[in-house]
């Protein structure tokens, strides 16, 4: 049975006065007018409807919406669940199902909680307080999963779309490049690939501001988009450089005449109360299969095309042999990437983790970085994807998780026992060679098992939950610790939560970024903490800001936590002496950010 976790009054929606919405479904007039009568006493305001069968809830259900339904599991000759799977598979999947029953089959109840049901309640132990602790838990479990979805819904648009101007972004462009690709090469059909880049923009920030700039770049990408037919797709990679597919292209002077109506619709004069200027646009063109036959070689031929159209002072130009040895900027590929790992140009940081009760080091996340030949830092968001989509990712996964277990021995050798969490490829759950690799790995160097935590998104443990319980399975059987890393932004049931036995989840810093008191993000962080609580896992707060944050977040339910408001990621030689300062900050009672 769920445990009390709020008052009735939480359950509400803020501002919402109307009673709630109950369906009592139940085919023994007895048992469903007690029912009734019984929600009738709650503390909240209610209103019941009440169905003696499947086909009456059935109907009910179509003619109205209901905010929690009280089911029988024995309907006559059906059965409740039957309903229950209409709810939890259709539209109505976050209206929660309370199963109300006589029979104490402990199977039953096992089905019920498999189809979806929030909580299940045995006739005998029908009472007034139950009743309504039960109803008070499912309402603010079914808000919760709400919130979530609406949240995981903006983390998927801010994933794939550009929030200024609503064009698809760089991830979604190559996606759709792809697919261009695909579909080409199975038809023997031509397209073309166009970069464009803003003429004198950089002169629009510096004399009208930024805000002026982001005036020109929405107006900008609309135009674009306006002057490609709807087939095409158009992207805006950053900055002011969009990118867009042109299909079925029959001849290099379709694509011409495209890219000239582009060039005269961003020339017009962009005006509104606060400015007026005009900027122009030069536009590289790429051909398929003349230019290549890959999205990346068709991109950056388009990248350079245009650097010559910006050179040769015309508007657009066609991709041309030579072009190549022009100075242009570097594009991450998968051959830079190899040779990164060749060079030893990537190396490890770590991010201090604390307990926020007690503020004493209990971790560090282990995070890669590539340092190139000439001293540039590339982003892992940069090489990282990439790499995801290649072979590649499983010898540089293993490369970072030997790096993480060197530097671990190093600490250890030196009378620092420090647990390390490190990330890993939802593509290494495949290897079934992973668990022996990393407890060789742990062997050679004389650690314990229990040091390493192996971080994994939602999305990967969902990619295939049966793979991913048999791999780390084995790893967690061992010693090992797993943990979820970015929940509440992927898709994972909190049923998954046991099955797989994880060790602590990371709630997403997309939640903990708005701390104010009351604030739809603090209400989803301490939802999550509880729920977590309930399993006996603790929940690590990542992205904390400053250390005012920590307090609330320990009021909200949080373990430990991470951020640049404790620690930057630092080199792991460097970590004992921050540990040394900040544990002396702490043991006098103030502990600050130390970097």
């Amino acid at each position: 049975m769920t445990p009390p976790s709020a008052s009735p009054e939480s359950a509400k929606s803020p501002g919402i006065d109307a009673p709630l919405r109950l369906l009592v479904v139940d085919d023994d007039d007895v048992d469903r007018e007690r029912v009734s009568r019984l929600l009738a006493k709650i503390h909240l305001k209610s209103a019941v409807t009440e169905a003696a069968s499947l086909e009456q809830a059935r109907e009910a259900m179509s003619n109205g919406e209901f905010d929690c339904v009280f089911l029988d599991y024995q309907l006559g000759d059906d059965v409740g669940v039957e309903l229950l799977h209409d709810i939890s598979h259709g539209s109505l999947n976050y209206v929660p199902v309370v199963m109300v029953t006589g029979n104490s089959n402990e199977r039953l109840v096992v089905e019920a909680m498999q189809g979806g049901a929030y909580d299940f309640i045995p006739k005998t132990q029908l009472h007034v307080d139950l009743l309504e602790t039960v109803l008070v838990n499912s309402l603010l479990r079914a808000n919760l999963e709400r919130e979530l979805k609406t949240k995981r819904e903006r983390l998927e648009y801010l994933s794939f779309y550009d929030t200024l101007t609503g064009l698809p972004n760089r991830a979604l462009f190559f996606d759709r490049l792809e697919q261009t690709l695909l579909s080409a090469k199975r038809n023997q059909r031509s397209f073309a690939v166009i970069q464009i880049d803003l003429n004198l923009f950089k002169k629009v920030n510096d004399c009208y501001g930024h805000a002026a700039g982001d005036t020109v770049l929405a107006v900008a990408a609309q135009r674009i988009k306006k002057a490609l037919r709807a087939t095409d797709s158009v992207a805006r990679l950053g900055g002011d450089e969009f990118a867009a597919v042109l299909t079925d292209i029959d001849s290099v002077e379709t694509t011409f005449s495209v890219a000239e109506k582009i060039v005269a619709a961003v020339a017009e004069p962009i005006t509104d109360d606060r400015l007026m200027v005009s900027v122009g646009a030069a536009v590289g063109i790429s051909l398929y299969p003349a230019q290549g036959d890959d999205a990346q070689t068709l991109l950056l031929k388009a990248d350079r095309a245009m650097y010559a159209a910006k050179r040769a002072g015309t508007n657009h130009m066609l991709y041309a042999e030579g072009m190549e040895a022009v100075q242009q900027r570097p594009m991450l590929d998968i051959s830079r990437i190899q040779q990164a790992i060749d060079r030893n140009e990537l190396f490890m940081e770590f991010q201090p983790m604390v307990e926020l009760a007690s503020r004493k080091v209990n971790g560090a996340e282990a995070l890669v970085r590539w340092r190139t030949a000439s001293g540039e830092i590339i982003s892992p968001g940069m090489f990282i994807p990439l790499a995801e989509r290649s072979p590649i990712i499983r010898s540089l996964s293993y490369l970072v998780l030997n790096k993480v277990l060197d530097q671990m021995q190093a600490w250890l050798a030196s009378g620092l026992r420090l647990p390390v969490s490190a990330n890993l490829s939802a593509r290494l759950l495949d290897d079934n060679e992973l668990p022996a690799r990393v407890f060789r790995g742990l062997a050679a160097r004389g650690l314990p098992a229990s040091l390493l935590t192996l971080e994994l998104t939602e999305t990967a443990l969902m990619s295939n939950l049966e793979q991913a319980q048999k791999v780390l399975g084995e790893l967690i059987g061992g010693g090992v610790r797993v943990s979820i890393d970015d929940f509440g932004a992927g898709f994972t049931s909190f049923k998954y939560l046991r099955q797989l036995e994880v060790s602590e989840i990371k709630i997403d810093m997309a939640f903990t970024s708005d701390m104010s008191s009351g604030s739809r993000d603090s209400v989803i962080v301490r939802s999550i903490a509880t729920l977590a609580s309930g399993f006996g896992i603790p929940a690590v707060a990542e992205g904390i800001e400053n250390l005012a944050n920590c307090e609330t977040l320990l009021e909200l339910g949080c373990h430990s936590g991470q951020g640049y408001g404790i620690a930057r990621p630092m080199a792991g030689e460097a970590i004992p002496e921050w540990i040394a300062r900040w544990e002396s900050a702490v043991d006098t009672g103030a502990p600050k950010t130390v970097h």
